[in-house]
């Protein structure tokens, strides 16, 4: 913190009558991906090598924060020394998954069909 912002919070708590800063329970930005995407999405990425990008296109995210979130729940992965061991059935795009999918038996239904 540099000097400018750690006086300006001694301003501000002054101000505040030098209580902290109340922060309710809850508030912030909820996460764009739930640790159930997430684990979904290393999954898909490790397993059948789905690349990142079709990965983002199916979570409607950027390919960026897909990157991020994989590398989180990786390294909690391998703390809890789990590892995915690879498909036989490598991916390159989202019509490969729906192949796959129907392949194995899975109905995919028209509204949430997999599309390009």
């Amino acid at each position: 913190m540099t000097l400018h912002d750690q006086q300006r919070e001694a301003s501000l708590s002054r101000r505040r009558g030098h209580r902290p800063r109340l922060a309710a329970p809850g508030t912030g930005r909820r996460p764009v991906l739930t640790l159930a995407d997430r684990l979904l999405a290393t999954a898909l990425y490790q397993r059948l090598a789905l690349p990142q990008v079709a990965i983002a296109a199916l979570f409607s995210v950027r390919p960026e924060t897909i990157n991020k979130r994989i590398r989180d729940i990786r390294q909690l992965l391998d703390q809890a020394g789990h590892t995915f061991q690879p498909s036989p059935h490598r991916l390159a795009s989202l019509d490969d998954l729906s192949s796959l999918a129907i392949a194995a038996g899975i109905a995919i239904p028209l509204a949430s069909a997999i599309q390009c």
